[in-house]
């Protein structure tokens, strides 16, 4: 993912401060109060070490990419260099509009490796086939102590036509809509499961909820990790992945009699190679995929599957508590 260059100015004003003069005891004079040119300088190191101080909030990846055609769950993600004290201050100072009238709201966050994350999405989906403009005014802004917002940031991308996926793990069979008409039907494998672990939870099982595409491979490397029961290191094609813990909609590297007839793969929704290619060119970034037919309950935090979390939480883990209305 590119990251967004920025731009950071920082403009710090110094203000002096001066004692108010003592007050006399009755029947004695004020002291004087010393001259401009009698008062001590202050020292360019205490200047310096004010501005070293000081650090600035910057927005350090921003999700979608600029002018980019998403899908209608799509998420902002914004990623920021430093965690956020002041978060009312800071989401004041954003905006979404967009050309339909949207509702959503703001969710304060981590990611895996602790940055501070402020994620917009709507309530359902976006209105299909419109613009959305995402601005952070946050030059000035104080975020907390010693910390004030640098340069603003504007960017803006679309929501193509809908696209939603329905998969369910009992008929081994994917339906992609568009604009709420189908316009294909193939047959899948899933998560044959039968590597449950100590939290009960079967790793083997595709997780069943609103999945989100995340990215496009034309060639991944599938490998197991350090808990698996099994071992496997292979490639596969036409790669669409929806979840951060390693699901995919891919092309079938073998077992293509699993296919519409029985649950084969490690997690994975396998596809023959000419449906996973036909997703692979026509899913946008954001695209919801509904999967069903499973125990695994999908998190509301693996990957972009912020709509898995009910309206209700999701309004509470924003700072100001009150929806957006985009337009």
């Amino acid at each position: 993912m590119r990251g967004i260059p920025l731009l950071c100015s920082l403009l710090i004003l110094t203000a002096g401060c001066a004692a108010s003069p003592d007050v006399a005891p009755a029947g004695r004079p004020a002291a004087e109060a010393p001259s401009a040119e009698s008062a001590p300088a202050e020292r360019p190191e205490t200047a310096r070490r004010a501005a070293a101080q000081t650090r600035l909030l910057k927005i350090t990846d921003l999700t979608p990419r600029p002018g980019e055609k998403v899908g209608v769950g799509m998420p902002i993600i914004v990623r920021f260099s430093h965690p956020v004290p002041d978060k009312k201050a800071v989401e004041r100072a954003l905006s979404v509009t967009s050309t339909k009238s949207t509702v959503g709201a703001w969710h304060w966050t981590k990611n895996a490796q602790g940055r501070q994350l402020a994620i917009f999405r709507p309530k359902r989906w976006w209105p299909a086939d419109q613009k959305v403009v995402f601005k952070a005014g946050l030059q000035g802004v104080k975020a907390g102590k010693n910390l004030v917002g640098g340069a603003d940031v504007r960017s803006t991308f679309t929501i193509g036509d809908e696209h939603v996926v329905k998969a369910n793990a009992k008929t081994h069979l994917a339906e992609a809509y568009r604009d709420g008409e189908l316009v294909r039907r193939w047959k899948v494998s899933m998560g044959g499961g039968g590597d449950r672990r100590a939290d009960g939870i079967d790793y083997w099982q595709t997780s069943s909820g609103i999945h989100l595409v995340m990215d496009h491979r034309k060639r991944e490397r599938m490998r197991s990790g350090p808990q698996d029961k099994e071992d496997w290191d292979t490639w596969v094609e036409y790669a669409t992945r929806i979840s951060a813990s390693g699901e995919y909609v891919h092309a079938s590297n073998g077992e293509t009699w699993c296919l519409g007839r029985q649950n084969c793969s490690h997690g994975c929704v396998r596809s023959s190679r000419d449906d996973a290619a036909w997703f692979f060119r026509w899913s946008y970034r954001g695209d919801p995929v509904v999967i069903t037919g499973t125990e695994r309950k999908l998190p509301w935090n693996n990957g972009w599957s912020y709509h898995q979390m009910p309206w209700k939480q999701w309004l509470a883990g924003s700072a100001l508590k009150t929806p957006v209305v985009t337009s």
